[in-house]
């Protein structure tokens, strides 16, 4: 009987011991995972042992007191972490909006001036005002004709030919020092010739006779050789000095020309200088009331168009530039004034007679 009580324990403890196990085995696969907080890990091993004796239980517990204080080491370092990372983006928060203030202040206007909300219609005034005063403004600068363009084509056909004299004057300047090169060489080649000739006077046979005499004639005909290229140069120059002298006359036309121009540009220039710097200053002020895009637009089509027209009135029902007929709808926007509107045809902006009104008041 004692041993049958004996294997009958044996079984026992066995079997405890073999669950044990399991449940130790569980318990540190959830502790491996970091994510899980301890309170969740509790909940699920009081799930588990729920039903058994206490014994287990408080084995399990013990077990589970001493694997918990890794996690929560674990989750230490993890918020550690966070609340740095945390930290760090406030900071960066905060810097960020100390220097969007800073920005905005330079961005916007100065202190005490209140930016001004300009409609659709002061920008078709102040388009067909600036359209009025560049034309005649054009209008001036075509009454004093092409005086600066013909002004322009004397400086530059002057500056040409001071080039061309310049020019000129350093060839002419190399022909005289080849000539003298060259007479120099004659002048060398002729007291060659008068050595040799009393060389002949005291030779001692017919060899040393025929050599000096060939050598006299080598050197009168490099002495006949160079004047020949003396008298080339010479015609070279002459030539030379001839053009500068035509280019010097051309010249002294063309400066007393230009004096006259400048005299009668200034005349022209002086009459309407005044109004012409008021007609600028009118457009300057006209321009503050438009927008740089529509600025820019109004000088690329005014550019483009032959009669220098970028805003032009209705009449007629039909385009003041291109005089083609403009479809009613349009024609009711126009005269709505709440938004700009370009013909179809031509491109340019269009007006209709209030605006011309207002601009004539």
């Amino acid at each position: 009987m004692a041993k049958k009580v004996n294997n009958e324990e044996a079984e026992v403890t066995e079997v405890a011991e073999a669950k044990e196990v399991k449940e130790t085995k569980k318990v540190t696969k959830k502790t491996a995972k970091v994510e899980e907080t301890p309170e969740v890990v509790d909940a699920e091993v009081k799930e588990e042992t729920a039903g058994e004796k206490p014994k287990k239980t408080a084995k399990k517990t013990t077990k589970k007191v001493e694997e918990t204080p890794v996690v929560e080491e674990v989750k230490e370092e993890v918020k550690e972490e966070v609340k740095e990372e945390i930290k760090e983006e406030i900071a960066e928060v905060k810097e960020e909006v100390k220097e969007e203030p800073a920005e905005a202040a330079t961005e916007s206007e100065p202190a005490g001036e209140v930016p001004v909300e300009v409609s659709v219609e002061q920008k078709l005034v102040a388009l067909y005002t600036l359209q009025q005063v560049d034309s005649k403004i054009d209008e001036i600068r075509a009454y004093r004709g092409n005086l600066p363009l013909e002004i322009q084509d004397i400086e530059d056909e002057i500056a040409g030919l001071e080039t061309r004299i310049t020019n000129f004057k350093a060839e002419s300047k190399k022909y005289q020092s080849d000539i003298t090169n060259y007479k120099i060489k004659i002048k060398e080649t002729e007291a060659l010739i008068k050595k040799y000739e009393e060389q002949q006077n005291n030779v001692r046979n017919n060899r040393e006779y025929d050599s000096l005499t060939k050598e006299i004639e080598y050197q009168t005909l490099d002495n006949q050789l160079s004047e020949k290229r003396i008298k080339e140069i010479t015609a070279k120059d002459n030539d030379v000095a001839a053009k500068v002298a035509e280019a010097q006359m051309r010249l002294n036309e063309l400066k007393s020309a230009l004096k006259e121009k400048k005299v009668e540009l200034h005349s022209l220039v002086e009459g309407t200088e005044k109004e012409e710097e008021q007609l600028l200053e009118r457009s300057a002020e006209a321009e503050k009331f438009v927008e740089d895009r529509l600025l820019v637009a109004y000088k690329r089509i005014r550019k483009n168009a032959r009669n220098g027209l970028a805003v032009v009135g209705i009449f007629d029902e039909a385009c003041g530039g291109c005089f083609n007929r403009i479809p009613p709808q349009h024609q009711l926007d126009i005269c709505t004034h709440k938004k700009i509107i370009v013909c179809e045809y031509c491109g340019r902006i269009l007006v209709d007679k209030d605006i011309i009104a207002q601009y004539n008041a």
